[in-house]
């Protein structure tokens, strides 16, 4: 299982809980209030309820059931109908490796989390849900830029070999947009769009509008490509 990037680190706030998938893991990623982040199962070993609608308490994550705390190491210290009870060390959630880089959260469910290399000066734009799959969604962005002068250059500086990470090109043919391409569904992809520092603030909303219009479309090729033929 490789890194993936599941989300934009500015999305994920101190005090912050947020839900990701990927393949059959489904996470639940928080922040303490302290900043140190955490990438767990998404079920409480208690009942199961998903710790996704739990809530911070300080540098602990509570079940939003039954309120049981874990601390940053998993390790559940405090369950409120029992507040004199030392909780076993085993009542844990699984732990999967995360880390910050160049403004991305990365996760690896089965080794050490390793980001990719990216180019520098990019900012965190967007993340954006594509019910379409990651082949649909790489040809549509890289098609749809090579029409829009305004903002790239329209050429693709680069797309890795599993075509999971796309840079274009701007106007003045540096590295304009990054984006991260991540698949937690067979017909579901998730973008993650950075920005050059030095797009205008305008030009950040006209990217921004672009890739929804891309996601769009990338959906009505999926749609018109899944519709069955009439038997004749």
């Amino acid at each position: 299982m490789t890194t993936e990037p599941i989300g934009l680190a500015q999305d994920l706030a101190p005090k912050g809980v947020m839900r990701a998938q990927i393949g059959h893991a489904d996470m639940a990623i928080w922040r303490s209030t302290s900043g140190v982040i955490s990438a767990w199962e998404n079920r409480c070993p208690h009942r199961g309820m998903r710790l996704s609608h739990g809530f911070v308490r300080g540098e602990s994550l509570a079940c939003a059931y039954h309120g049981w705390h874990y601390d940053c190491d998993a390790k559940c210290h405090y369950i409120p109908a029992h507040p004199e009870l030392e909780p076993p060390s085993t009542i844990r959630p699984a732990i999967y490796s995360v880390v910050e880089k160049a403004g991305i959260i990365w996760v690896n469910t089965a080794g050490t989390a390793t980001p990719a290399e990216l180019p520098d000066r990019l900012l965190g734009l967007r993340t954006i849900t594509m019910q379409c799959d990651l082949s649909t969604a790489a040809h549509a962005i890289a098609s749809a830029a090579q029409t829009n002068a305004a903002l790239f250059n329209g050429s693709v500086n680069d797309i890795n070999s599993d075509q999971t990470i796309l840079s274009l090109a701007n106007p003045n043919g540096t590295d304009g947009i990054c984006i991260l391409f991540q698949q937690p569904l067979a017909q579901s992809t998730v973008i993650h769009v950075l920005a050059h520092d030095s797009y205008s603030q305008n030009e950040l909303i006209a990217i921004s509008r672009w890739c929804e219009s891309v996601r769009r479309e990338a959906e009505r090729i999926m749609q018109s490509s899944n519709k069955v033929e009439p038997a004749k």
